[in-house]
């Protein structure tokens, strides 16, 4: 019987779950595999006692985040230089944090099914909404990380027509749901089982057929997107820097009567201010070529010192972006002056980017506006709220070189794809290794790089107009119904309970 498995048959199932679940997200894609294993952990929190079921959840966790984080160490050892020993220890404290949401909901869970003693309440109402009420709070606290949050897994299919609505976590909502509803069919449970599988789905087309946004102009404007492809190991080098000005400049070569062009992350490894002669050249090409207007990726300093992640135009507009969500460990690290000092005698990067104003500007083409983003922001749908509904399309910027030749890239692009369906618009997204894309309102990819080669990928997009739900009310939605159907799953169990 499950409720008496030993503690080592609960590391192997929860070791396999785990890479079932990894299994549903790219580049591997096996959507269903990693749903069945949401239903197969729900029945496992059925029929286990609190601990147990709390040690499940964390080691299932916990193995998620090892293996589909394992590109961590690249960033952290190889490309960083710090010691394998300290890369390994970060990646699994970082794990046994993001394990102990999914502890949570294990332990809860069955202390509150022990409650209601009803299977169908506690998989339909309770089970669906704690696993979403977790995954909000691990994209919140402190500074969030929504990585591997169960809605990605639908990004551009069918049941993320919902997240126009209330985001991914309510398609994680919508997912958790279904799960709980195979669990139904297997526990002989039939027809409210399959009852909530075909309400599901036949909602979700409906939702599809519908346009939250229209097109502003009928025209389409002309994007290039460049992909550097410039290794990070060599990024730096001073060997390297008039090869990578050169290197970019050379994209614009066979670029003409293009609107808009876009570089990825930091293609240029400088400060705006080292570079302003090569900022000029790029401005009298552009006015040969007939480029409109170029977005690139550089670092910025204000009068004080401070260093910023930074997106900047140059053409029709000048403005500077400067990142607003920052990579913990990444571009700052949140230690003390000791640890600080330490990392410095180890030549371990130490030095924090600084953070940029929650109020920024549009970036403006004609009557075009556009909502930026640098990398990791990309991941967060409430960081953009603020640009809408005045935003007619999305860019984003990314360098994923810091990863190699991983999983990573395809995760992160899984991710950024829900961002346009979110909000209805196009992103454009222009990376450094890839994977570089043109992405419709509908998460559907038009254009895309092949990853790890340097490419210049070109296509049209629409200005976009029009507000989704999700724009009026972000990740509240989701967060109140959640609590809305756990409170009535609650209710209801407790007076049959009664009863």
């Amino acid at each position: 019987m499950i409720h008496r498995l030993s503690d080592s048959k609960l590391c192997f199932s929860s070791l396999i779950l785990s890479l079932a679940y990894l299994l549903g997200f790219e580049p591997f894609g096996y959507r269903f595999i990693g749903l069945l294993s949401v239903s197969i952990l729900f029945y496992f929190a059925l029929k286990l006692e609190e601990r147990k079921a709390a040690l499940l959840f964390f080691l299932f966790g916990f193995f998620l985040y090892c293996f589909g984080l394992y590109w961590l160490y690249i960033s952290i050892h190889t490309v960083s230089g710090a010691p394998k020993v300290l890369a390994l220890v970060l990646i699994g404290l970082l794990s046994v944090y993001l394990s102990f949401f999914h502890s949570v909901f294990g332990f809860f869970f069955v202390k509150l099914h022990r409650k209601i003693s009803n299977e169908w309440i506690s998989l339909l109402f309770i089970a669906p909404s704690l696993w979403v009420l977790l995954e909000i709070t691990r994209g919140y606290l402190l500074t969030g990380f929504p990585w591997f949050s169960l809605g990605y897994m639908e990004s551009a299919r069918l049941i993320s027509s919902w997240a126009p609505i209330g985001g991914v976590y309510l398609v994680s909502l919508i997912m958790a749901m279904m799960a709980s509803a195979i669990l139904l069919i297997f526990l002989k449970k039939r027809v409210i089982g399959s009852s909530i599988i075909i309400i599901a789905i036949v909602s979700s087309y409906f939702l599809s057929m519908h346009d939250w946004t229209i097109r502003s102009i009928e025209s389409p404007f002309r994007v290039a997107l460049v992909q550097g492809n410039i290794q990070q190991d060599r990024k730096w080098l001073k060997s390297e820097f008039e090869n990578t000005l050169t290197h970019y400049a050379s994209s614009l070569e066979d670029l003409e009567g293009i609107d808009l062009v876009i570089w990825p992350e930091v293609a240029i490894p400088s400060l705006k201010r080292n570079v302003e002669s090569y900022l000029q050249y790029l401005e009298t090409q552009m006015i040969e070529k007939d480029i409109r207007m170029l977005i690139l990726g550089i670092n910025t300093q204000d009068d004080s010192g401070r260093v910023y992640n930074s997106m900047i135009s140059l053409g029709a507009e000048k403005n500077i972006y400067q990142k607003r969500h920052l990579v913990p460990f990444g571009e700052y690290f949140p230690v003390t002056e000791r640890i600080r000092s330490w990392m410095r005698s180890m030549n371990l990067p130490s030095r924090d980017i600084s953070q940029g104003d929650n109020k920024q500007e549009h970036f403006h083409l004609g009557d075009l506006s556009m909502a930026p983003s640098i990398c990791y922001e990309d991941i967060f749908g409430s960081d953009l709220l603020d640009f809408f509904p005045q935003s007619d399309v999305l860019i984003n910027i990314t360098n994923n070189a810091w990863f190699g030749q991983s999983i990573a890239s395809a995760q992160h692009l899984q991710m950024s794809r829900m961002r346009a369906i979110e909000s209805g618009r196009y992103l454009l997204r222009s990376t450094n290794t890839g994977i570089s894309a043109i992405i419709d309102p509908k998460g559907k990819m038009q254009v895309t790089s092949r990853p790890y080669e340097y490419s210049v990928i070109t296509g049209n997009f629409f200005p976009m107009e029009g507000r989704t739900l999700y724009m009026l009310w972000g990740d509240a939605f989701s967060l109140l119904l959640s609590i809305f159907l756990m409170t009535m799953g609650a209710i209801i169990g407790m007076l049959r309970f009664k009863n």
